[in-house]
């Protein structure tokens, strides 16, 4: 079957390509000779119009043969005016480049297919405020975004679409808050958007996320009602006092009510297995439990009362031998300052630690009550990835454990205009990368190992087809883009390559000669198939290393 899926994919991908140069050509009136699909021996055809059209043995590409593409190509007197080579140079171009373009513009049909199928999506409530950004003291957890500047807003992609579009600007934003409509004035700030490939993109942010943490507990004293009733950090609340609990905010609108009084909580508790699949994975098991929760009486918010905090600020897990391990950070320790500052956030921590790259930082942490300190320094990582690409990373070595959840899906206000716009966005981005990925190449900054070939298409061209449709038809606008723009490229025997040649006619005002032509393209089919080469080492290297250690040797 994963050839099957192969040969689909490169057969629709290639008839996309010719039928962009047959389209422009059949336009301009140029006689096509043979429209074919693969090269080698012809398997069927037909001949229809003056032209013959065949499906040919080997699949891996295709070609349209226009009558005076050829310069030693003979034309007939009644031909005149139906030949490649009379068509102004404008035109020719316009047939030349035809084929990538058709590869550049399939992929918005494509992704169009995709994201219609995104009927739902995440409605636009805010789940996590973060500090010190603009929303901070305005939006709170729980709130709905209904409008922006007046237009009404249903799911988190327009609220998002809305700020990102939007750095320095003031935006009015109408919110319900507990039955209650809001008008608050932000102005989202100019952030930057790392993207891959070390590309950057200036965005505005206003600090929220729509998923709500799950009311995963941290119990920094055992002395408090919490650590009384013998809760743990990291034990997980599904209900308390006969109803469910999905969300953090539920367990602390359940307690904000409780004045002294005894609350039933169902928590689930996770227990590590040992030696889990033979030690091949990290496994919890989730045990229930019940527990029986009386918070202190007063006007502080109810979780303060009860002695529970989120889980967000304790440590979870340690690398062994990261430098946090070394400088005797544990499980269960509860994060307060970085040097210096308040820590407010996990998310907002990582950014800070980071912001700081090699430097050394102060850590002050809460075990059992007991205030202590550690000093260090991010572990530095430079390499390169199993698909060629360089990084220069620092590495965090601690972890959190707060799963979240976004509320229930709403229904897509405008699926087709949805559609549309995402599948343009997608298209773009795709580009990007692929132009990006190129200009990296020559800066050394990915490394040459990135190149793939038929075999790594045919593997993920397998892989996404067992995935579903849907994977299906974005590797295949992927693959179509970066086909297109390959294909762009100024090399002999591209469609790229006959750019430079109608550059040269139109300065010089007389074409590239014979001779000339022909030196190019040897030299083209042997950049090519130096690049044919690398990329089909690569694949083997990708997919058999057992192999490949082999033939080098001990």
């Amino acid at each position: 079957m994963p050839l099957l899926y192969f040969i689909v994919m490169v057969g629709v991908l290639v008839f996309v390509h010719e039928l962009g140069h047959f389209a422009w050509a059949k336009v301009f009136g140029v006689r096509v000779l043979k429209f074919s699909l693969g090269f080698g021996p012809r398997i069927a055809g037909f001949s229809r119009g003056g032209t013959e059209y065949v499906i040919s043995a080997f699949p891996l590409g295709g070609y349209v043969r226009m009558l005076g593409e050829n310069p030693r190509d003979e034309v007939r007197a009644r031909e005149r005016g139906q030949s490649f080579a009379e068509q102004s140079i404008l035109r020719r171009m316009v047939i030349v480049t035809g084929g990538p373009m058709m590869n550049l513009t399939f992929p918005i049909l494509l992704y169009f297919v995709v994201f219609l199928g995104d009927t739902a999506l995440t409605p636009a409530t805010i789940g996590v405020v973060f500090p010190n950004r603009p929303a901070h003291g305005l939006l709170e957890p729980g709130d709905r975004v209904v409008a922006i500047d007046g237009d009404p807003i249903e799911t988190f992609y327009e609220l998002a679409r809305a700020v990102e579009s939007s750095p320095g600007s003031q935006l009015r934003f109408t919110v319900e808050r507990e039955g209650e409509q809001l008008a608050l004035d932000i102005t989202p700030v100019s952030d930057v958007k790392e993207l891959p490939l070390e590309m950057r993109e200036q965005v505005g942010r206003i600090g929220v996320m729509p998923h709500h943490p799950q009311a995963v507990v941290g119990v920094a004293s055992a002395g408090s009602p919490a650590g009384a009733s013998r809760l743990r950090t990291f034990d997980l609340v599904v209900a308390a006092a006969g109803r469910p609990v999905h969300s953090l905010i539920d367990l602390s609108r359940t307690l904000e009510k409780n004045r002294g009084s005894m609350v039933p909580l169902t928590y689930l508790r996770p227990t590590p297995v040992q030696d889990a699949l033979g030690g091949l994975v990290e496994l919890d098991v989730y045990e229930p439990r019940l527990a029986a929760l009386t918070p202190d009486s007063g006007s502080a918010p109810g979780l303060e009362r009860a002695g529970v905090q989120s889980a967000d600020l304790f440590i979870s897990h340690v690398t062994h031998g990261s430098p946090e391990h070394r400088a005797g950070l544990l499980p269960g320790d509860r994060l307060l300052e970085l040097d210096g500052r308040p820590i407010q956030l996990w998310a907002t921590f990582l950014q800070d630690l980071r912001a700081g790259r090699g430097r050394k930082h102060r850590l002050r942490y809460l075990r059992a009550g007991e205030m202590r300190e550690a000093s260090y320094a991010l572990e530095h990582r430079k390499g390169v990835t199993e698909h060629g690409q360089v990084f220069d990373r620092y590495v965090v070595g601690i972890r959190n454990w707060v799963p979240t959840a976004p509320d229930p899906p709403v229904p897509n206000p405008n699926p087709l205009l949805y559609a549309v716009r995402e599948s343009f966005r997608a298209t773009t981005e795709v580009v990007q990368l692929t132009v990006f990925s190129v200009v990296r190449l020559l800066q050394g900054r990915l490394s040459v190992k990135s190149i793939g070939g038929p075999l790594t298409i045919f593997e993920v061209a397998g892989t996404a087809a067992r995935e579903g449709a849907l994977n299906y038809l974005t590797l295949m606008a992927f693959i179509s883009i970066n086909l297109g723009l390959i294909n762009l490229l100024p090399i002999p025997l591209l469609d790229g390559g006959h750019l430079p040649f109608f550059f040269y006619e139109g300065v010089a005002r007389r074409p590239v000669g014979v001779k000339a032509r022909e030196y190019a393209h040897i030299a083209g089919f042997v950049v090519l198939v130096g690049l044919m080469v690398l990329a089909f080492k690569n694949d083997i290297e990708r997919q058999w290393p057992q192999i490949v250690q082999l033939l080098k040797g001990p």
